[in-house]
């Protein structure tokens, strides 16, 4: 490899491209730089020959490896400049989170009262529904007995012609069940988390079982949490009765008293209506479900979202965001506090298409975060959560919890670590499922990885505060890769067009590398000439850098002299050679041989034939054949 470093002049480009890159993919930066650097020498140097974008990221990451900061540096410039021009890396532009404190002010005396909680936001034509235990004043007030807070009830936020903010309780009118109706008794009910049809005219909501003015309790003497459905009117909004969900179309198990059913969310179309239940099948202490639904009720069984959603712990408080999106709550381990928010793309079927995603500081905190909404048109939502209220200095200490509050957010990047693409074959532009994904840093360690699905595609997470750099590897293919600069408000997209690295049977590796395959032996001689064994450390070279190669060293003379003395000449030298090759440590087990003597001219200088020198010895001559399965390509 010395002598092939003295002398780069004798390999060709396209194999010293090769070897370049073979260095660096199997991490020795030190003399992948300097390979590169006799690429851009000789960029410089030979008029037509130009070195690809990637090669200056590569030769800056060889660099930085090396302690060779400042022309790292330099060459990582180029690299992004050029990426940048011819737009490798494909970015949607969203935009950054605002204050939470400022947002909180302008929802704080209004919807945020001091010492009660507001919660569960839900989008309800320029305002929101929301709930909360706050006091209305209502002489018949009824208090939990553990906690002496007030039950929960739904309210309006909305403002008036004059922009002024109003709050109203939201007026129900029943048939029996309505939970209202017990204001003139002993009991009360809870409601809570609320969505609502595209056109507003239907809700579905949280509350205590309750039915025909009763609490209705399992057999444990336990109340339930119930979804109720009602429709808006002149006078108000009627519940309706339970035949939207005792129908014959619909999964029985649905609301059963049993167990309970929760935190209802309605697709954007209004045919899937996404839930919490604990009921069986939950893989945790509650899981998020999903099942049809339309004009007239439920329809079809109850789905589990499953694994990518669901886990041994709590899973709460769906909302689905029209761009797609599922954004839940979860307790699960690894968060940033108690419960945090998560996302997770939906299919075309309304089920789980990606791994989930934790929001991360952007939304959450060590607290609870959790009844989110976003609105992807518009670009802005609303969280409750109960971390320590700005400016309260009311608390006796810092970590205090404090009641729920709502808050406000501008669009953000609230899906900031994913990284998404999908693998191509350069030649067929067909997609290639199950090809590597490294995330790699700076520092060239891998910090992540996944596989790309059936359909070619991937999505990773990646730390959008770092640099970073996405590398696709597949056997039979050479490496790509591509630079991602720190960007808080990028979402990637990065698509691979990789190019197969695989030969066919019986290639000759001399000609793939450049080498002249005439030069090694002197006339009627075995011996390799020492002048030229350079040449065959190129061979080494390849071979120390792909461990599966094998080769058969052919090997041919002229026709002056008898064939029955070419034949054994020949085989010397095809012996000889290999012996060469593994002396250098190559085993000798991925090494064959074999003499042709004069068998094979590749001209007319038979026996009888007056030919030149140069023309014999374009026949005494060496051939490195790769060898894999015969018919088969040899990939490495």
């Amino acid at each position: 490899q010395k002598r092939l470093m003295e002398k780069p002049d004798k390999v060709k480009d396209t194999a010293l491209m090769k070897l370049a890159n073979s260095y660096y993919f199997i991490a020795d930066y030190e003399n992948a730089a300097k390979v590169y650097e006799i690429l851009y020498q000789r960029a410089e140097e030979k008029p037509g020959f130009d070195v690809p974008p990637e090669y200056n990221f590569r030769y800056g990451q060889s660099l930085r490896a090396i302690g060779e900061e400042d022309l790292a540096k330099e060459k990582l410039a180029e690299y992004l400049s050029e990426s940048a021009a011819n737009a490798v890396v494909q970015t949607t532009r969203v935009y950054e989170i605002q204050d939470l404190r400022e947002y909180f002010s302008k929802l704080k005396d209004s919807i945020n009262l001091n010492h009660f909680s507001d919660f569960a936001p839900a989008f309800y034509k320029e305002g929101l529904i929301f709930s909360s235990d706050r006091d209305t004043g209502n002489l018949h007030r009824y208090r939990h007995s553990g906690t002496n807070k007030d039950f929960l009830d739904l309210y309006q936020f909305e403002y008036d012609e004059d922009s002024v903010q109003v709050i109203s309780k939201l007026n129900f009118i029943g048939n029996g069940i309505n939970p209202r109706e017990a204001e003139t008794t002993s009991i009360k009910v809870d409601e809570s988390t609320v969505t609502l049809s595209s056109d507003g005219n239907t809700m579905y909501f949280t509350a205590s079982n309750f039915k025909d003015g009763e609490l209705v309790k399992d057999q444990d003497n336990i109340v339930r949490l119930k979804i109720f459905k009602a429709v808006l009117e002149p006078e108000g909004w009627r519940i309706a009765d339970d035949s939207w969900y005792k129908n014959q179309n619909g999964d029985k198990a649905f609301n059963s008293d049993g167990y309970s059913f929760a935190n209802p969310a309605l697709s954007p179309d209004d045919s899937r209506l996404y839930f919490t239940s604990d009921m069986p099948g939950s893989k945790g202490l509650s899981d998020i479900f999903m099942i049809a639904v339309d004009e007239n009720g439920i329809r079809g069984k109850i789905d589990n979202l499953g694994d990518r959603v669901n886990t041994e712990f709590r899973e709460s408080f769906p909302f689905v965001s029209k761009d797609g999106k599922l954004y839940y709550s979860s307790d699960r381990l690894g968060g940033e506090g108690r419960l945090d928010v998560y996302s997770v793309d939906l299919n075309a079927n309304g089920m789980v298409a990606s791994v989930s995603e934790n929001l991360g500081k952007l939304v959450n905190s060590e607290y609870d975060d959790f009844t989110f909404i976003y609105d992807s048109e518009k670009q802005y939502g609303f969280f409750a959560s109960n971390r320590p209220r700005p400016n309260d200095s009311g608390r006796k200490n810092a970590k205090d919890f404090s009641d729920d509050n709502i808050y406000a957010f501008t669009a953000e990047c609230l899906n900031p670590k994913t990284l998404t693409g999908i693998v191509y074959d350069k030649s067929t532009l067909l997609p290639l499922a199950g090809t590597t994904i490294n995330i790699i840093s700076d520092d060239n360690e891998i910090i992540a990885s996944t596989f790309t699905n059936e359909e070619g595609a991937y999505s990773v997470s990646i730390d959008r505060n770092k640099n970073n750099f996405v590398r696709a590897t597949r056997e039979g293919y050479t490496p790509a890769e591509e630079y991602l600069e720190i960007n808080p408000c990028e979402l990637r997209m990065v698509d691979f067009y990789i190019e197969t690295d695989c030969v066919d049977y019986g290639t000759d590796l001399a000609k793939l590398l450049g080498l002249d395959p005439t030069i090694f032996f002197d006339f009627d001689k075995s011996e390799i000439k020492d002048d030229y064994k350079d040449e065959l450390d190129i061979v080494v070279a390849a071979m120390e850098l792909y461990p599966s190669l094998k080769i058969q060293v052919n090997s041919h003379t002229d026709s002056r002299g008898p064939n029955s003395y070419n034949q054994p000449l020949s085989e010397r030298r095809a012996k000889a050679t290999v012996d060469y090759i593994a002396s250098k440590g190559i085993d000798i087990n991925r090494l064959k041989y074999k003499g042709y003597g004069e068998t094979q001219l590749v001209n007319e200088c038979a026996d009888g034939v007056r030919c030149s020198a140069a023309k014999h010895q374009k026949n005494r001559r060496s051939e490195f054949l790769i060898l894999c399965e015969e018919g088969e390509n040899c990939c490495y």
